[in-house]
């Protein structure tokens, strides 16, 4: 029977080789077994014509042996070690996507500060009497934030921290730039945050500024530039809450970098002891700047010393058919693992987004063939930073499994869980008679995410808000816009109060194009 959330994989990838590779086992095993049961009369004639062929037939019909089995072995290692170094290549990727969005959830949530500050402004028309006290009050809440700044018409009036940022009040951010054409880039209806960095800071450290314009009304209701909010954030302290280091506890080696706004270098701002070779490179996206993750496996220097261990091997033992056989099958359980880890995540065993992605998009195309109904639900656990801050990280990962492990048990077979990233997880439900039966499960979901958790040192509880998207055909929908979809309705649950699910059709949501476009909504029965 398979685990309940997913199928065998080999009903999800079977490439051709490995079947290849076993009919090949099992002929060179059969024609062993033919040459030992050969008549007697036929080996007798053999022998004879080794008396007979002389001193050279004796000599080179075993060096034609050693030579056909070694090219044999070799090409077959060959192949597999290649097959191998792919699906590695698979799986770095996966690490990488994995903590590249990790890294812009932590930036993300940094940066919402500009948002809060942005508040404060619109409330009081302005201007903000208690804005030292409020700094400092918000400040402790943002894990690496180094000053937060209010700066009309583009210039900085007001910075706290003070003492250790008096030095850039009073600094124009436009100072470099034409103002004109900065203003006139700016649309009052879309506000769009700016962040730059890595750069070296005024004050003095390596760090990075988010800026967001404001737009206030004038007397005649038309939106004016005010000015912008000013986050400062200080590298690498802000990324702690990513967890990067975890990387290198998979086995990879991994370094974070971007270009310098201010030199155009390439400035680290952090990376692992090991070695970083041939690494599989993600980007970091945060508005309009990039950087990258690049990761790649720690022990290649040790994958380079097996491959070189075994060709001695089939030098020394190439007429040795049974060794032979033991090579294949070490290599094929080896191909198989990597196999396994390319499309189920490391920690929770729940399937990750390679395998996710693919089970959608076969959902979609058994509702368009079939006509039945399924529906993906976005999972985002709340509470689950505080956790990590009061326990540490290591605890952290002990209730994300706890968590793999309560909703296994609450979801159907037919059903697929996977682990995105982080905190967040999908759940892909197929077959569903109607909206009542969706409920039921969702229902489960809740309930068993909010129960306590026991830890080392006491116990934590988190919630999830859930947003859930129900489809009867989905011919025309692609995965993105059903992710997209889920993903609003997921935060307009936490905005109603979180440790609820909210379906897409329930509410307004903010983009027009989402995945309703395609997707005809469901009416409840």
């Amino acid at each position: 029977m398979p685990a309940r959330g997913y199928l065998p994989l080999r009903q999800v990838i079977d490439p051709p080789n490995m079947h290849q590779s076993a009919r090949l086992s099992f002929e060179i095993a059969l024609f062993s077994d033919r040459i030992g049961r050969s008549p007697g009369s036929r080996v007798d004639c053999l022998m004879m014509s080794f008396v007979r062929a002389g001193r050279w037939l004796r000599w080179s019909l075993p060096l034609l042996a050693f030579t056909g089995f070694f090219l044999l072995g070799w090409i077959l290692l060959q192949r597999f070690d290649e097959d191998a170094r792919r699906l590695e290549q698979v799986r770095t990727g996966e690490v990488a996507t994995t903590f590249a969005v990790a890294v812009e959830k932590v930036l993300e949530r940094a940066l919402t500060a500009n948002r809060t500050l942005a508040v404060m402004v619109y409330q009081g028309h302005g201007q903000v009497p208690d804005f030292p006290a409020l700094a400092h009050f918000l400040l402790p809440l943002y894990k690496g934030a180094y000053a937060f700044s209010l700066a009309p018409e583009g210039i900085i009036r007001q910075i706290e921290p003070l003492d250790r940022n008096l030095i850039v009040r009073d600094h124009d951010l436009l100072e470099f730039y034409d103002r004109k054409q900065v203003l006139a880039a700016l649309d009052p209806a879309a506000p769009r945050l700016q962040f730059t960095g890595p750069f070296t800071l005024i004050q003095g450290p390596l760090g990075a500024i988010g800026m967001l314009p404001v737009f206030l009304p004038d007397s005649n209701g038309t939106p004016r530039f005010w000015g912008y909010t000013v986050v400062t954030l200080v590298l690498p302290e802000a990324l702690e809450d990513a967890n990067l280091p975890a990387i290198e506890a998979q086995g990879y080696a991994y370094a974070l970098s971007g270009l310098d706004a201010e030199t155009g270098e390439r400035r680290v701002l952090l990376r692992s002891p090991g070695d970083l070779v041939d690494g599989l490179c993600r980007d970091v996206r945060i508005g309009t700047t990039v950087w990258n993750l690049c990761v790649a496996p720690l022990h290649a220097t040790a994958a380079d010393a097996r491959h070189y261990f075994e060709f001695g091997l089939i030098l020394l033992g190439s007429g040795s058919v049974a060794w032979l056989m033991h090579a294949l099958l070490s290599l094929r359980q080896r191909r198989a693992e990597l196999l396994r880890q390319a499309l189920i995540d490391p920690l929770t065993g729940l399937a990750n987004r390679r395998l996710m992605l693919r089970r959608l998009e076969q959902a979609e195309q058994r509702s368009h063939r079939q006509g039945k109904r399924f529906a993906l639900a976005l999972l985002d656990l709340d509470g689950f930073k505080g956790v990590n801050d009061r326990f540490g990280h290591a605890q952290g990962d002990r209730v994300l499994i706890t968590v793999a492990q309560r909703l296994l048990g609450k979801v159907r077979g037919s059903d697929t869980l996977a682990r995105l990233g982080g905190d967040e997880f999908v759940l892909i439900m197929e077959d569903l008679s109607g909206r009542p039966e969706c409920r039921m499960i969702l229902d489960r979901v809740i309930a068993a995410v909010r129960e306590p958790i026991a830890l080392e040192g006491g116990s934590a509880q988190v919630r999830a808000s859930v947003g859930v998207i129900l489809c009867e055909d989905a011919s025309d929908t692609d995965s993105d816009s059903l992710l997209r979809a889920a993903d609003a309705a997921m935060y307009h649950a936490k905005h109603l109060g979180k440790d609820r699910y909210v379906f897409a059709d329930e509410f307004e949501a903010p983009v027009q194009d989402s995945a309703w476009g395609s997707c005809p909504r469901p009416q409840a029965p």
